[in-house]
């Protein structure tokens, strides 16, 4: 009896025995290792849990990692339809980031039981700028994110931050890796991204997409 209280009271994050969130996790056992657990923000049946990367050491962070066929590109090639680029989903064999191993209502009770979120995207290039270019002295060639709700993230509007600008010089293989965090959490995930330095010969672009993480 005194262990099944102890299930009710402090969860496992068990398939069977799910938390709301890491926080849980961290508040119940925090001497738990980072890994991954199973949640059920919506307090509903355990069928619809959700396997996700708790960062007990950061005081619960739960992470939910895109799908694996969306979360990454390796260099290639990219052909220009007009002078000014396009999102990457309308590119020919492009696609929209998707997180499809959590559903829409736990998506949205995972935000209401957190306070912030933030996420890392790292554009990797050869010859191609992602953010700031040496050879013009400007942001012209900024990409652009782009969060669920639809709000974009940019230079000339809200601005995520960058941590490393190795494609600036426009001459190297290299990465640039932004990290965008919010208190409006609606604004993530992030679905889709709009580069504009590619197309000419000897420049590819690729990406790679780390996980949402609320807190």
């Amino acid at each position: 009896m005194r262990q099944e209280l102890d299930r009710i009271r402090k969860p496992m994050g068990t398939r069977e025995n799910p938390v709301r969130t890491c926080k849980d996790l961290f508040y119940g056992h925090p001497q738990f290792s980072d890994g991954w657990y199973w949640i059920d923000p919506n307090i509903g049946m355990p069928d619809d849990a959700v396997y996700v990367y708790c960062n007990i050491s950061a005081s619960g962070e739960t992470c939910v990692f895109p799908d694996m066929h969306s979360s990454q590109m390796p260099n290639i090639p990219w052909r220009k339809e007009n002078e000014h680029g396009d999102w990457y989903s309308n590119l020919r064999g492009g696609f929209r980031i998707t997180y499809e191993s959590i559903g829409v209502v736990q998506m949205n009770f995972l935000r209401l039981l957190s306070q912030e979120a933030y996420q890392n995207f790292t554009y990797t290039c050869i010859n191609s700028a992602g953010w700031y270019s040496v050879p013009g002295y400007n942001h012209d060639l900024a990409l652009k994110l782009l969060g669920e709700n639809e709000d974009k993230f940019s230079y000339g509007g809200t601005r995520p931050s960058v941590i490393v600008d190795g494609c600036k010089t426009r001459k190297s293989k290299s990465e640039t890796v932004f990290v965008v965090a919010t208190k409006k959490l609606k604004q993530l995930p992030l679905i889709d991204f709009y580069p504009i330095d590619y197309g000419l010969p000897h420049q590819a672009f690729g990406f790679s997409v780390g996980p949402v993480c609320f807190k």
